[in-house]
């Protein structure tokens, strides 16, 4: 199944014009959602909408959050970006969190509105502002081997357990590459290799939180995928991994035989690990390519007829799961041997524009999950433009048109 330009017009022009009425798109200065972290996925999905919808309310997205960060950068702990929650104190005037995960997350987005509108005067500041929370946290949050730290979390810096922390080194890896790919500073692509290393190989079914087996592999899945997909699509790293495993992790919970192993689990942990291992390389590069290799496969394996996945052991985890098809299709573009991956992203892109995925999803209500669809379609919507214009062009006014597919 390819991506269809009628499905995802539909898709794309409901959440535009969600997000386009919505508090985000408001001049005003005021927390518009819960976490920023939530609003990056919007503000993406905005910055990638203004040349697919021809709407310049879109660059105003993007530009009220960059301008919004940067202010309050630091305002609850140094150097760090605003999150929107984690503001209470302890006793001795600690905040709760400020988190590297969610903090790189607002970077990415920062860093979009940059890459996709490089016109803009300021752009020259939110790069400042970007690179001083990298600094940060490669000052502040390492391991002696490289590998990135939770950061604050329960009123402690890199607390027990969290000294390095798989979301963290994912998503922050992402932010490492785009600024280096945007400034030109190729030490940055140097920090990112360590991180790279540990999320190909870390033994994400026996986590401190349990997440795969308490909330949800997508969780998992889509996080990591994150990092992996921006290091595969970069040429600069391919270079810098093409280099011996250097066995950064040094806190992960050690991995234990399990009675019962499914097929298309990643990262198995059986008699057999070593050769498995074995098989899959000995250089960051290979283990990287392998690891993915088992993410998709599990997407694979676990979609539904419907389009959506297996069903996480904890429904609220399902808002989390609208970004596969974005990170899939980034994949499927941006990187060799997974062009099949547009298939399952199609499937999925079909299930999120009926009614029946606006209810499973909670799109249009659960701004999280919305976000993330947004970023899905607009990724697709670029995918088709690029492919056929005359053809996107067609699917877009012939919804705009029908009017009642606009909501």
């Amino acid at each position: 199944m390819q991506l269809d330009p009628t499905i995802t017009a539909r898709g794309l022009v409901k959440l535009w014009n969600y997000f386009s009425h919505h508090i985000i798109a408001s001049p005003g200065m005021a927390h518009p959602m819960q976490a920023c972290f939530e609003e990056s996925y919007v503000v993406i999905g905005a910055a990638r909408a203004m040349d697919l919808m021809g709407d310049a309310r879109m660059t105003g997205v993007c530009r009220r959050f960059n301008k919004r960060m940067m202010q309050y950068q630091g305002v609850h702990y140094p150097d760090m970006l605003d999150m929107g929650y984690g503001y209470d104190r302890d006793a001795q005037g600690m905040v709760n969190c400020s988190c590297v995960a969610d903090n790189s997350s607002s970077a990415n987005g920062m860093l979009e509105g940059v890459r996709r509108f490089p016109h803009l005067p300021e752009n020259a500041q939110v790069l400042a502002s970007v690179k001083r929370f990298i600094d940060h946290c490669l000052e502040k949050y390492l391991t002696s081997k490289g590998v990135m730290g939770v950061g604050v979390l329960n009123h402690k810096v890199n607390p027990p357990g969290m000294e390095e922390y798989w979301c963290a080194d994912a998503l922050f890896a992402v932010t490492l590459i785009r600024y280096a790919e945007l400034t030109g500073e190729k030490k940055y692509f140097d920090a990112a290799v360590p991180l790279v290393e540990y999320i190909s190989t870390y033994d994400y079914k026996n986590t401190l939180w349990n997440e795969w087996s308490k909330s949800a592999p997508q969780q998992i899945l889509i996080y990591t995928s994150e990092g992996l997909v921006a290091a595969l699509a970069s040429a600069e790293m391919k270079k810098r991994l093409m280099v011996p495993l250097r066995h950064v992790i040094q806190f992960s919970p050690k991995a234990e035989p399990e009675a019962i192993i499914p097929a298309q689990a990643p990262n198995q942990v059986h008699g057999e690990l070593a050769t498995a291992a074995k098989s899959a390389g000995d250089t960051i590069w290979s283990r990287l390519v392998a690891r993915f290799a088992e993410f998709a496969d599990w997407f694979h394996q676990n979609q539904m007829a419907d389009g959506s996945f297996e069903h996480p052991v904890n429904d609220h985890f399902r808002c989390y799961e609208p970004l596969v098809a974005g990170l899939l299709l980034e994949a499927a573009t941006r990187s060799d041997g997974n062009a099949w991956l547009e298939s399952i992203a199609a499937k999925q892109l079909r299930f999120m524009a009926t009614n029946g995925g606006k209810l499973y999803y909670g799109l249009y209500a659960n701004d999280f999950a919305s976000g993330m669809a947004f970023y899905s379609f607009t990724t697709a919507g670029e995918i088709l433009k690029k492919r056929d214009p005359a053809a996107w062009d067609a699917a877009i006014s012939g919804v705009l048109d029908r009017g009642e597919d606009m909501w």
